[in-house]
Protein backbone atom coordinates (compact mmCIF):
# COMPACT_ATOMS: atom_id res chain seq x y z
CA UNK A 1 0.00 0.00 0.00
CA UNK A 2 1.38 3.34 -0.67
CA UNK A 3 2.21 5.81 1.93
CA UNK A 4 -0.06 9.34 1.97
CA UNK A 5 2.38 11.93 2.09
CA UNK A 6 0.00 14.77 3.54
CA UNK A 7 -1.23 12.42 5.96
CA UNK A 8 2.46 10.99 7.04
CA UNK A 9 3.65 14.64 6.61
CA UNK A 10 0.37 15.84 9.06
CA UNK A 11 1.48 13.03 11.52
CA UNK A 12 4.92 14.44 11.76
CA UNK A 13 4.18 17.61 12.11
CA UNK A 14 1.44 16.92 14.98
CA UNK A 15 3.86 14.27 16.71
CA UNK A 16 7.18 17.17 16.73
CA UNK A 17 4.80 20.70 17.35
CA UNK A 18 5.47 22.44 13.91
CA UNK A 19 3.56 24.51 12.34
CA UNK A 20 4.97 24.49 8.99
CA UNK A 21 6.10 27.86 7.09
CA UNK A 22 4.51 30.06 4.50
CA UNK A 23 5.39 29.16 0.91
CA UNK A 24 5.71 32.41 -1.13
CA UNK A 25 8.53 34.29 -0.01
CA UNK A 26 10.68 31.74 -1.08
CA UNK A 27 9.13 30.28 -4.33
CA UNK A 28 9.33 34.26 -5.46
CA UNK A 29 12.82 33.93 -4.82
CA UNK A 30 13.54 30.83 -6.47
CA UNK A 31 11.07 32.07 -9.37
CA UNK A 32 13.23 35.15 -9.40
CA UNK A 33 16.85 33.31 -9.25
CA UNK A 34 16.12 30.28 -11.16
CA UNK A 35 13.01 30.50 -13.06
CA UNK A 36 11.64 27.36 -11.59
CA UNK A 37 8.60 25.68 -9.81
CA UNK A 38 9.21 22.92 -6.91
CA UNK A 39 7.99 19.94 -6.39
CA UNK A 40 4.16 20.08 -4.99
CA UNK A 41 5.25 17.12 -2.71
CA UNK A 42 8.06 19.51 -1.36
CA UNK A 43 5.71 22.37 -1.25
CA UNK A 44 3.60 20.48 0.71
CA UNK A 45 6.18 19.41 3.11
CA UNK A 46 7.64 22.99 4.27
CA UNK A 47 4.14 23.91 4.14
CA UNK A 48 3.08 21.36 6.62
CA UNK A 49 6.79 20.81 8.36
CA UNK A 50 8.47 23.76 7.59
CA UNK A 51 12.75 23.63 7.66
CA UNK A 52 14.29 20.80 10.19
CA UNK A 53 15.60 17.31 10.06
CA UNK A 54 14.48 13.80 9.47
CA UNK A 55 15.48 11.60 11.71
CA UNK A 56 17.98 14.08 12.97
CA UNK A 57 20.10 13.00 10.16
CA UNK A 58 18.80 14.73 7.27
CA UNK A 59 18.25 18.45 7.12
CA UNK A 60 15.94 20.11 4.86
CA UNK A 61 16.04 23.58 3.35
CA UNK A 62 13.69 25.97 3.65
CA UNK A 63 12.82 27.47 0.31
CA UNK A 64 14.42 30.89 0.52
CA UNK A 65 17.79 29.28 1.57
CA UNK A 66 18.17 26.51 -1.33
CA UNK A 67 21.35 27.33 -3.54
CA UNK A 68 22.77 25.66 -6.48
CA UNK A 69 25.57 22.90 -5.50
CA UNK A 70 27.80 25.74 -7.87
CA UNK A 71 26.27 28.59 -5.48
CA UNK A 72 27.36 26.71 -2.37
CA UNK A 73 30.68 26.42 -3.37
CA UNK A 74 31.26 29.70 -4.69
CA UNK A 75 33.57 31.07 -1.75
CA UNK A 76 35.57 28.27 -2.99
CA UNK A 77 35.48 28.61 -6.55
CA UNK A 78 38.90 28.06 -8.26
CA UNK A 79 39.12 26.75 -12.57
CA UNK A 80 39.71 23.13 -11.02
CA UNK A 81 36.78 22.93 -8.31
CA UNK A 82 35.12 24.42 -11.69
CA UNK A 83 35.71 21.88 -13.95
CA UNK A 84 35.26 19.43 -11.45
CA UNK A 85 32.04 20.80 -10.48
CA UNK A 86 30.17 21.06 -13.91
CA UNK A 87 28.49 17.27 -13.54
CA UNK A 88 26.44 18.81 -10.37
CA UNK A 89 26.91 22.38 -10.61
CA UNK A 90 23.38 22.98 -11.24
CA UNK A 91 21.43 21.07 -8.80
CA UNK A 92 19.01 22.82 -6.22
CA UNK A 93 20.27 21.38 -3.02
CA UNK A 94 17.22 20.77 -0.90
CA UNK A 95 18.37 18.80 2.06
CA UNK A 96 21.97 17.75 3.01
CA UNK A 97 22.79 14.81 5.36
CA UNK A 98 24.80 15.12 8.78
CA UNK A 99 27.08 12.71 6.53
CA UNK A 100 27.95 15.85 3.92
CA UNK A 101 25.08 14.06 1.08
CA UNK A 102 23.28 16.80 -0.45
CA UNK A 103 19.37 16.06 -1.87
CA UNK A 104 18.43 17.85 -4.77
CA UNK A 105 16.77 18.50 -8.38
CA UNK A 106 19.06 19.27 -11.61
CA UNK A 107 17.49 22.87 -12.51
CA UNK A 108 17.53 21.98 -16.26
CA UNK A 109 15.00 18.83 -15.04
CA UNK A 110 12.96 21.86 -12.98
CA UNK A 111 12.31 24.02 -16.29
CA UNK A 112 11.80 20.78 -19.27
CA UNK A 113 9.90 19.11 -16.85
CA UNK A 114 6.76 19.29 -14.90
CA UNK A 115 8.41 19.85 -11.65
CA UNK A 116 6.75 16.51 -9.94
CA UNK A 117 8.05 14.09 -12.30
CA UNK A 118 11.75 15.29 -11.57
CA UNK A 119 14.05 12.95 -10.40
CA UNK A 120 15.73 13.89 -6.63
CA UNK A 121 19.45 13.59 -7.25
CA UNK A 122 22.48 12.73 -4.09
CA UNK A 123 25.19 14.19 -3.93
CA UNK A 124 27.60 11.83 -2.37
CA UNK A 125 30.30 13.60 0.49
CA UNK A 126 33.36 15.17 -1.13
CA UNK A 127 31.81 14.01 -4.71
CA UNK A 128 31.25 15.94 -7.82
CA UNK A 129 28.40 13.21 -9.09
CA UNK A 130 25.24 12.89 -8.97
CA UNK A 131 23.28 9.73 -8.33
CA UNK A 132 19.11 9.68 -8.96
CA UNK A 133 17.88 7.80 -5.60
CA UNK A 134 14.28 8.58 -6.19
CA UNK A 135 12.41 9.49 -9.89
CA UNK A 136 10.16 11.77 -8.14
CA UNK A 137 10.17 14.43 -4.58
CA UNK A 138 7.16 12.22 -3.54
CA UNK A 139 9.16 8.71 -4.68
CA UNK A 140 11.97 9.96 -2.36
CA UNK A 141 9.53 10.71 0.86
CA UNK A 142 7.82 7.40 0.55
CA UNK A 143 11.16 6.00 0.29
CA UNK A 144 12.46 7.67 3.52
CA UNK A 145 8.89 6.62 5.68
CA UNK A 146 9.72 3.46 4.48
CA UNK A 147 13.08 3.21 5.70
CA UNK A 148 15.09 2.48 2.75
CA UNK A 149 18.93 3.37 3.32
CA UNK A 150 19.51 6.43 0.67
CA UNK A 151 22.58 7.51 2.43
CA UNK A 152 24.41 4.40 3.73
CA UNK A 153 23.52 4.79 7.26
CA UNK A 154 20.38 2.43 7.43
CA UNK A 155 16.98 3.44 7.78
CA UNK A 156 16.32 7.09 9.42
CA UNK A 157 13.69 7.19 12.32
CA UNK A 158 10.49 8.42 11.35
CA UNK A 159 10.61 11.41 13.09
CA UNK A 160 10.75 15.40 12.34
CA UNK A 161 12.62 18.17 14.21
CA UNK A 162 11.21 21.57 13.34
CA UNK A 163 14.43 24.22 12.98
CA UNK A 164 13.82 27.51 13.73
CA UNK A 165 13.39 30.37 10.37
CA UNK A 166 16.71 32.38 10.24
Amino acid sequence: MQIDLSTLFEQLAKASGTNGMPLEPGLARLRSNHSVEIPSAYLNFMHLLGPGSWGGFLHFHALQHMSTHEELLAPFMDEDLQEMLEPTADVLVFANSDNGDMCGWYLHDLIRMAPDECPVIRIPPRSFDGDVIASSTAEFFRLLADGANLFGVGALPLEFQPRPLA
